[in-house]
């Protein structure tokens, strides 16, 4: 069996966790922890204007989980929170202008990261690295949403 570091579950691994610690500096500089962050992208990441539930769902866990952290950031003013026109029912969240600015300052940092890291790595050899992790990517996200679907009672999939 092939050592963990050396699959490509493990290279994902490691290089979640070496991009995490290069980005603590910048983090610490905006006063956001991980978390807050990962809130703040899965906003940005579905067009800057979602619902708490896309959100959740982005982030792997559920709306009352979320619901704390949501608390957090719009007392921080990072996120607006309001309810829906059409369903008053669901929440909607919005990155504010400060919470615009944070991850703004934080994907600078990012990008500078990964620019040092890719420093002596040919195009090609980027670009074919990019194209697979598009591939892998899309393949674990239609398995976690299978999976998702296969343990979801019958009755709330026909809802789905």
């Amino acid at each position: 069996m092939n050592e963990v570091r050396h699959t490509l579950s493990g290279q994902a691994g490691l290089l979640c966790e070496l991009l995490t610690a290069a980005m603590e500096p910048k983090l610490d500089e905006a006063g956001l922890s991980l978390g807050t962050f990962e809130l703040l992208s899965a906003i940005q990441g579905s067009g800057g204007r979602a619902t708490q539930v896309e959100v959740a769902r982005r982030l792997g866990i559920t709306p009352p989980s979320l619901s704390e952290s949501v608390r957090a950031a719009v007392s921080r003013g990072l996120v607006e929170q309001h309810a829906d026109s059409d369903d008053g029912r669901r929440k909607i969240l919005k990155l504010t202008p400060i919470g615009r600015k944070a991850m703004t300052s934080i994907v600078k940092g990012v990008n500078t990261a990964e620019t040092r890291m890719i420093g002596e790595i040919g195009e090609d050899q980027i670009s074919a690295a990019i194209e697979t992790l598009i591939r892998v990517n899309r393949n674990l996200a239609r398995i976690v949403e299978q999976d998702a679907n296969a343990k979801r009672p019958l009755r709330n999939r026909r809802q789905a």
